[in-house]
């Protein structure tokens, strides 16, 4: 590979390129309300946060409406953002004691924002929890308190185009048993056969799929007291992968996959039918399908069958939390509880903030979900009962992780660094980001 950055696309541009969930900029100074939690009946007023695109933004104001039909006497300020935008507008809504009563959080940043006091311990207020999982709502607990309600699960999956993999004279493997060198061969095969490129390498450098990869060797991304949880050993196996795959062609020269990452998802190798696979979480599949026009077929990340326990975990798409400074916390009870558990709030919602965190829901809108939804709902089903407990909920300053290890990836696939040199780094950056 090369040893320099031809393409002078700057690690932030990759940060942002929105393959795989960008990083978003760290918290800064929050701090909530130390005084309290609080008033348990107000004047109704509720501020409600999200992020997401303008689809996602019409249907939940069609919620919004929905709830105010049945909720006389409450009114709701929606503030509709993009991911990044969101969390910049959060931080400062936060640090000046000014946070929306409601709203949506995401599990690198939940143990900052609860830490700084800035979230209600949910157990204050009136929520039935009674159809979702134990497992399911332990994602968003820690210290004995819950901070987040899951809004539906994802998981990860090997996203595959089949028609390519049947151009390059192949067939799908057997994804229940297959290993990491068997996928290692499978995309230098495809790449071989000037099909398409067997896979972009875009997210080798996401710190999610290198969990997976921790946890089957028994390991973890981080531990339950906020430490990093796996030995320079497997990062180092992680690392030498991605270059053995750059010797083999299976993923492209250092400047192709920088220029991958830099164009967005939307064009990125899978998306415009030049790459034959590449990881993604389940609720991405229906942007993919629908860019380039052709199904997708969702295989389990390889090594599930060879390491000590199963790598795969359902993750919390996304939470919904109540601010510490809730004007109302009756009427913050109320919102969340219908958008968990009402027919109306699921049945436009469906699958687009992960599969319903309630089961009950999420068994009666299967027919209701349009294809790349029900394409997610069916890989998760099969998933589910090999999986082992997910992870914990990260630490606080784990938000750099996904900037820091773009960093050190891009260092590596240049030859700027070796094997050792780049995990060294990762773990030194994290490290301190997390006072471990």
């Amino acid at each position: 590979m090369q040893s320099s950055n031809p393409s002078g696309v700057s690690r932030r541009t990759l940060a942002k390129a929105g393959i795989f969930g960008a990083a978003a900029t760290p918290l800064l100074a929050a701090c909530g309300n130390d005084s309290g939690g609080g008033a348990d009946e107000g004047d109704g007023e509720l501020d409600f946060w999200w992020w997401g695109s303008d689809p996602r933004h019409e249907y939940t104001q069609q919620i919004i409406d929905a709830f105010l039909a049945k909720n006389d006497g409450i009114t709701i300020k929606p503030s509709p953002n993009e991911f990044d935008s969101y969390w910049d507008a959060l931080n400062v809504s936060v640090s000046g004691n000014n946070a929306p009563d409601v709203l949506q959080q995401d599990d690198r940043y939940l143990r900052d924002y609860a830490d700084k006091n800035a979230l209600l311990p949910l157990e204050e207020l009136d929520i039935d929890l009674s159809n979702i999982e134990e497992g399911t709502l332990k994602t968003g607990q820690f210290d004995g308190q819950t901070y987040g309600i899951p809004t539906g699960v994802n998981a990860l999956a090997l996203v595959v185009n089949p028609a390519l993999v049947e151009a390059a004279g192949l067939a799908l493997p057997d994804d229940k048993t297959w290993t990491w060198a068997d996928f290692m061969q499978f995309t230098a095969d495809i790449s071989a056969s000037g099909a398409a490129i067997g896979n972009s390498a875009i997210t080798f450098s996401n710190e999610s799929l290198f969990n997976v990869f921790a946890r089957q060797r028994g390991e973890s991304l981080y531990t339950d007291d906020g430490k990093l949880g796996f030995t320079d050993a497997t990062m180092n196996a992680w690392w030498q992968m991605v270059l053995d795959m750059g010797a083999s062609g299976a993923i492209p020269e250092a400047s192709t996959i920088v220029e991958s990452f830099a164009a967005g998802q939307d064009q990125a190798p899978l998306a415009t039918g030049t790459g034959a696979t590449e990881f993604y979480w389940t609720n991405q599949i229906g942007a993919l399908q629908s860019v380039l026009g052709s199904d997708l077929v969702l295989l389990r990340v390889p090594g599930e069958s060879e390491g000590s326990q199963p790598g795969l975990y359902l993750k919390s798409a996304m939470f919904w939390s109540v601010s510490r400074t809730v004007s109302d916390k009756a009427a913050a009870g109320k919102l969340v509880d219908f958008l968990l558990n009402s027919d109306e709030s699921l049945d436009l919602m469906l699958g687009d903030r992960g599969l319903p965190a309630n089961t009950a829901q999420r068994e009666r809108i299967l027919p209701q979900l349009p294809p790349d939804q029900a394409l997610a709902a069916a890989y998760i089903a099969d998933l589910t009962p090999d999986l082992a407990e997910g992870p914990v909920v990260p630490p606080v300053g784990s938000g750099t992780a996904a900037d820091i290890m773009l960093g050190v990836f891009e260092t590596l696939i240049f030859g700027d660094t070796t094997v050792e040199e780049t995990t060294a780094a990762f773990m030194e950056q994290l490290s301190a980001e997390i006072g471990a």
